[in-house]
């Protein structure tokens, strides 16, 4: 008797197929989105909002929850639901954030609703974490919609597919002198992009914009915020925070770049406790960075101890749980207080957040 062949996994989503999908009501039951470049992301999820939900009725038929909000049997009835827009040719969209934090008990309903008919309706779960119990089991039955970090080689031809999302004029030209000068920081690039748009007002984005902007020098990319808090330099810190949250950066995106930091941090800090010096950690822990930027990360990594380090952790998750990553009023105090809070010594929970 020939064994029995094992269940395919589901193929990989091309979002281009997935958008004419949605638009002719044949979208998947359930999408799992997973990847760093949160700017593409966000793109794509927006215009599957639009494809999927009928003009008028994305109140009624458009949902977004967090995680850890996710009862299995509810998001089964919600998604059964008919559209309300539906004779105006709608479906519905159900959007889970920070689906990594959805409890293992809720995932046998998950696991059967990935193999519904829901009419074109769809349930999208974003993973800001590519690990745990509910990406895993998901994964068997669910097809993922994957958004990988451009690398530095891919960086041009990624800021000329931002600046036609954002309806901008960039020269290639441009983008290439942009990508030479932020290397593998997209999120910086994306800082510079919109910053080189609005100093031209709307004028076409050129070569020479592009150099003036970096000869500014102006500090303001979440990746010298993290540099900035790791270094324990509070008003720098601060400053480039209000700086990025006036440019409209995402308050959840700059915590989850925080969070990725600190986690990092804690593992370098780790092999540093067993007796690995700090620059040999650093080195074979990032080899492709400049030996500068090196020695600064391992004199930050010398700077915080584990319980420091640990401190931080947990007040960014509590910060995580405050501001839910919606861009509440509040958002802004929250981060000013965690940001104060671990750049200066001690333990962060003993500094007002918790």
């Amino acid at each position: 008797m020939a064994p029995a062949k094992k269940p395919r996994r589901p193929a990989s989503l091309d979002p281009v197929e997935l958008l004419a999908a949605a638009g002719d009501r044949k979208a998947p039951p359930m999408v799992l989105v997973t990847g760093q470049d949160g700017f593409s992301r966000d793109a794509v999820l927006q215009e599957l909002g639009r494809a999927l939900l009928a003009e008028g009725f994305e109140g009624f038929d458009g949902t977004s929850i967090g995680g850890e909000e996710v009862s299995g049997e509810n998001l089964v009835n919600q998604a059964e639901m008919m559209p309300m827009g539906g004779m105006a040719g709608g479906s519905r969209f159900i959007l889970v954030r920070r689906a990594e934090k959805i409890r293992e008990r809720e995932l046998e309903p998950l696991t059967r609703l990935a193999g519904m008919s829901l009419g074109g309706s769809c349930v999208a779960l974003v993973f800001y974490e590519a690990k745990g119990a509910a990406l895993t089991a998901l994964k068997k039955v669910a097809p993922v919609l994957e958004f990988p970090a451009p690398r530095d080689y891919q960086l041009a031809r990624w800021l000329e597919a931002q600046a036609r999302r954002l309806k901008l004029q960039l020269d290639p030209d441009a983008a290439r002198a942009l990508a030479d000068l932020v290397g593998e920081d997209y999120v910086g690039a994306m800082s510079e992009l919109q910053k080189a748009a609005i100093n031209c007002g709307g004028k076409r984005i050129t070569r020479q914009v592009i150099e003036q902007s970096a000869a500014e020098g102006r500090d303001t990319n979440v990746f010298h915020l993290a540099d900035a808090v790791l270094s324990g330099e509070s008003a720098r810190s601060v400053g480039i925070l209000r700086d990025l949250h006036d440019a409209g950066q995402s308050g959840f995106m700059i915590l989850g770049l925080l969070e990725s930091q600190l986690r990092k941090f804690l593992k370098m800090r780790a092999e540093v406790d067993s007796g690995t010096p700090a620059r040999l950690v650093v080195q074979s822990a990032s080899p492709t960075l400049p030996p500068a930027i090196q020695a600064r990360m391992a004199r930050q990594l010398e700077a915080f101890d584990e319980p420091r380090l640990l401190g931080a952790f947990r007040a960014a998750r509590a910060v995580d749980r405050a501001i839910k990553g919606y861009g509440s009023g509040a958002e802004l105090a929250h981060l000013e207080s965690f940001i104060w809070s671990i750049t200066r010594r001690g333990d962060a929970s003993r500094h007002g957040v918790s």
